[in-house]
């Protein structure tokens, strides 16, 4: 690691921690010679509005403000170690943490921390990516002749064990009631985190309320690989992964199912 100059971590939030249900928030990079940190914050919350409902914005942009000095005042020191993240995150029950150190290229860690900023916080560029993908997904089911055979935006199902409700794009039943929804798995840190909630509402979904969850995602140049093992995290939970582009294999099964 000392042989690198640039690391970053992303600071996420969440106001329920032990559902393990984070929004992005903030950037850290670290310029690993100096000790130097550069933190860049939200001061648009419509994300954490989107996912958590209603907050109080003068309390979270303060909490965010004393987070991030605790994290200027912890890491300001040349060679941080990668276990100093988990031991930051493990000393603090927090409505924050930060994520492992990934390495990134750059030389100016302010420039670095800005163009991170704008690729993994803010809201304007995931708001559009979010509109986009589920207009795909009605396109390929539009010219795959299956809409009629589909509900189209279900009722929300209440998730009681996480106080959430699940909103698909579509619907149908099969001998058990399918929930379809569209999602992005083409930035790998999103992907993630994106992963990891629909995997355990799809748990939820299949051992409590005898639902079953499908998840039709756009995966952009993420390799064979990253799909097949999250493809195995669906299915061991009892909830289905497709690619956009396997939409046809979906629509077959829902001709042949579908009553």
């Amino acid at each position: 690691m000392e042989a690198l100059k640039l690391f970053y971590s992303i600071v996420q939030f969440s106001p329920f921690p032990e559902r393990f249900e984070y929004v992005n928030a903030g950037v850290v990079v670290f310029e690993i010679r100096q000790g130097k940190v550069v933190v860049k914050l939200a001061d648009d919350f419509s994300r954490v509005k989107k996912f958590f409902g209603e907050i109080n914005a003068t309390f979270l942009k303060g909490a965010l403000h004393d987070f991030s000095q605790r994290v200027v005042l912890h890491f300001s020191r040349p060679s941080i170690a990668a276990a100093w993240i988990d031991d930051f995150n493990a000393k603090r029950a927090d409505l924050f943490r930060l994520t492992p150190l990934n390495a990134v290229a750059g030389d100016r860690a302010d420039d670095v921390a800005e163009k991170l900023f704008n690729e993994l916080v803010a809201w304007h560029a995931h708001s559009k990516k979010i509109e986009r993908i589920n207009t795909l997904l009605t396109s390929a089911f539009r010219e795959a002749g299956v809409l009629s055979l589909l509900d189209k935006r279900p009722d929300p199902v209440h998730i009681e064990q996480y106080g959430v409700n699940v909103q698909a794009d579509y619907g149908y039943q099969n001998g058990v009631y399918n929930l379809i929804d569209a999602a992005r798995f083409d930035n790998p840190q999103r992907g993630l985190a994106e992963a990891g909630k629909r995997v355990l509402e799809g748990k939820a979904l299949s051992e409590m309320l005898g639902k079953r969850l499908i998840v039709v995602g756009e995966f952009g140049t993420q390799p064979d690989r990253y799909v097949e093992n999250l493809r195995g995290d669906f299915e061991s939970v009892g909830a289905k992964l497709f690619r956009l582009e396997e939409v046809d294999e979906l629509s077959e099964e829902i001709r042949r199912t579908a009553h």
